[in-house]
């Protein structure tokens, strides 16, 4: 949409740069309360430290499909409440300016957020959870086959071998006071070692594990014949089973697999996908009308009612999603409903606004 108008394109620049701030707070608060279990995941293991940033660069992908909606609205709400408080728009609409010129820069917002957000429910977010659900379970699977953990005994290949150490320096790869119990076709094979150190391959997933100066016993539990070797290095190799992917979330799926598929759950999934580019946009209509206020009104005194607003329109969603799910509303009606009710809410605040009703 061309704004050629100078007032159009500082209203623009207003209400834009107030939908970055308020999206980049929303995503921080976000990402602050789930960065706690991204930090428990590195703690435990489960989650390569070098990966964390990629993780939470993934997730705020996925968050932003939800976070947008809530910036277009509460942006214009803010920006226009200055505007009505600082009385700009009273010396605009002195100079003739109609009300119907504010909603050419929010339209213009709506439709660039609408393109956005379409892209992120329809391609990136997806995408993005699926990365951060390959980069999860693939950490796992190498944990899974890690064969040490300070101070515990490990057991890896389904009681094949059995590793120990007492000692582990931060980065995983300097070891002390070493035990491993290998399970071999001609009998176990014990080693201990009074030091050690392991390297990985991040392509491979394949351990590469010295030890030095120690002792290796091979023979079979219970019988006296056994060999006793002193090595000054011994070396072992680790190699996983070769990770397959299995995604099976549908929240996950690529959207191309979800569009004609008769299942009732992938419908739904993708009328979600759907509703939030169309939620930017009747949010944005909605928020001109709800940020109007009295002279002697306080700024802020409708942005509880526009929050309130966005969390009946989200928990709609959610809940008209359910009722696909479960046969309630007919697939042909899917979440167009809430998106109605919403827009003609939205026409009656504008009209009421515009005097469209006066006799």
């Amino acid at each position: 949409m061309m704004l050629p108008n100078t007032l159009d394109r500082y209203l623009l620049r207003e209400v834009a740069a107030a939908a970055v701030a308020v999206t980049a707070v929303l995503l921080a608060i976000m990402l602050s309360a789930r960065f706690a279990r991204f930090l428990g995941a590195v703690a435990t293991g489960e989650l390569p430290r070098e990966l964390l940033a990629q993780v939470v660069a993934l997730s705020s992908l996925q968050y932003l499909v939800l976070l947008v909606p809530a910036g277009v609205l509460l942006a214009v709400m803010l920006t226009l409440g200055r505007l009505y408080k600082d009385n700009e728009i009273a010396a605009m609409m002195g100079c003739g300016v109609g009300l119907m010129r504010l909603y050419r820069p929010c339209i213009a917002l709506a439709l660039i957020a609408g393109l956005l957000t379409a892209w992120l429910s329809l391609d990136a977010g997806p995408w993005a959870g699926r990365q951060a659900d390959y980069i999860f379970k693939s950490s796992r699977n190498q944990v899974r086959y890690s064969p040490f953990e300070p101070g515990r005994f490990k057991s890896i290949g389904d009681g094949q071998a059995v590793f120990y150490t007492a000692q582990m320096d931060a980065r995983g790869e300097q070891l002390t006071t070493v035990f491993s119990r290998i399970r071999e076709a001609d009998g176990d094979s014990i080693v201990i070692a009074s030091e050690g150190r392991q390297t990985l391959d991040e392509v491979t997933g394949e351990r590469r594990v010295l030890l030095y100066g120690g002792w290796r016993i091979q023979g079979e539990i219970g019988r006296a014949d056994y060999d006793l070797m002193r090595f000054d290095e011994f070396e072992t190799r680790i190699t996983p089973p070769e990770f397959v992917y299995m995604g099976g979330k549908r929240k996950l799926a690529q959207t191309q697999t979800l569009v004609g598929s008769p299942d009732i759950e992938d419908q739904a999934e993708l009328a979600w996908r759907i509703s939030a580019p169309l939620s930017v946009f009747i949010l944005g209509l909605l928020a001109v009308p709800l940020s109007y206020i009295k002279p002697r009104q306080g700024r802020y005194a409708k942005l509880v009612f526009g929050i309130g607003l966005y969390l009946v329109y989200s928990n709609l969603l959610s809940l008209g999603q359910a009722w696909m799910i479960k046969g309630i509303v007919p697939p042909a009606v899917g979440l167009w409903w809430v998106h109605a009710l919403f827009a003609g809410m939205a026409l009656l605040l504008i009209g009421k606004r515009l005097n469209w009703f006066a006799r």
